[in-house]
């Protein structure tokens, strides 16, 4: 990537900052656009996205750094430079601690700032020549995980993965296929397996990681290993080249044997899990862990709880929250769990129906997507002697 197809986005509410940075950008034959507000800024983002976005830490509307956390916890991984006073250390760690890749202090050298655009945007050339490299070389793994896809991940999965536990699962990728997967799984007559996970990112890199974690979990899940082990292996196998993408992936795993009624689990980073037990009692459960691939040999352990006949668990992707405003997130939780707690004993097909209709509810009957938004809810039925 060059400066003669590169699109820069410069973003600040100062017209000198505006006019002289995009002098110095077009000397060198960079195409850029200029924004006032954060507002703007995301408009222009969806219109024309840029290679890169020069960030101004105040904003008459919004701070830049907000802004910056904004995008990265949407997904949005181009590089983002933050503009900063010069002499204010606390603003250049502001800038880079809510995920911006690089800053630039006011006032500033042409010669500086262009170079920390062309190294910027040199690194995002080699991070896509590097992605694209090791997806190509995992293809079969990837291909075999596009399969399982193609089988079972449907917005609304109809069939009937456990012969004595009750499911239901609603899955709504913003593509066509998206960065959340989720596995139900009978490893046997008498042990379930359930995996949920959500890949950073969006865009068809993020569903190629998606086919491949998911491919490589299902082969590991049938070879009997629990959840904790299981979560080394995967990152012992992948995390390698997660790292290499700056790609992780967020998982819960969990494992449920009826002749012993013990459940197993493991947690990655994943929103924790929400258990429902007969007494109408909840709890968030999950382990001490963090996503695939950001720390090689990371040692994940694992839980295990019994649980009573009737008792419910429900897992879920950070979509669920992104349906909404971060200021109405909390709000949304809260309504749905009243949904749940108000449904206990029914189907779960129709409690995860009820969840469906308030979450359209809280969104005006617009439910607009930002994110990959997948929930399952299973209903244990106890051990052996449950039968």
């Amino acid at each position: 990537m060059d400066g003669s197809t590169a699109r820069i986005l410069v973003v600040d509410d100062a017209p000198e900052v505006r006019l002289l940075v995009r002098g110095v950008l077009e000397s060198e034959c960079f195409t850029v656009d200029t924004v006032e507000t954060a507002a703007a800024a995301l408009l222009s983002l969806k219109r024309t996205p840029p290679d890169l976005m020069l960030l101004d830490l105040d904003l008459p509307d919004q701070q830049g750094s907000d802004l910056c956390r904004e995008l990265r916890r949407e997904g949005v991984d181009l590089p983002i430079v933050m503009l900063t006073s010069h002499n204010q250390g606390h603003e250049r760690a502001a800038g880079l601690d809510c995920g911006a890749d690089d800053y630039v202090g006011k006032p500033f050298l042409p010669e500086e700032l262009l170079a920390r655009v062309r190294a910027q945007l040199r690194r995002e050339e080699r991070f896509e020549l590097r992605a694209e490299q090791i997806l190509r070389e995992r293809w079969d793994r990837i291909h075999s995980g596009l399969k399982l896809v193609q089988r079972s991940q449907q917005p609304f999965f109809s069939a009937k993965p456990f012969e004595h536990m009750d499911s239901a699962v609603r899955h709504f990728p913003v593509g066509r296929i998206g960065g959340d997967f989720y596995l139900l799984e009978s490893i046997d007559d008498d042990r379930y397996a359930v995996a949920i996970g959500d890949v950073m990112g969006k865009g068809v890199a993020a569903s190629l990681i998606m086919s491949w974690t998911l491919s490589l979990t299902h082969e590991l899940m049938h070879k009997g290993l629990a959840p904790g082990p299981l979560m080394s292996e995967l990152n012992r196998s992948l995390g390698q080249d997660l790292n290499a993408m700056n790609v992780f992936v967020a998982m819960f795993l969990g494992s449920y044997d009826r002749r012993s009624g013990h459940f197993e689990f493991c947690s990655a980073g994943i929103e924790p899990p929400i258990w429902f037990r007969h007494n109408n009692k909840h709890e968030r459960i999950e382990t001490e862990g963090i996503p695939v691939g950001v720390v090689p040999g990371f040692p994940y352990q694992q839980k295990t709880v019994r649980p009573h006949p009737g008792d419910q668990l429900f897992l879920f992707t950070d979509g669920l929250n992104d349906s909404v405003s971060v200021d109405d997130q909390d709000a949304l939780m809260h309504a749905l769990y009243r949904v749940l707690l108000k449904t206990r004993g029914q189907a779960v097909n129709d409690r995860a129906e009820a969840l469906m209709s308030r979450l359209r509810q809280k969104t005006n009957g617009k439910l607009t997507l930002r994110d990959d938004l997948t929930f399952l809810l299973l209903e244990f039925p106890g051990g052996q002697d449950a039968n």
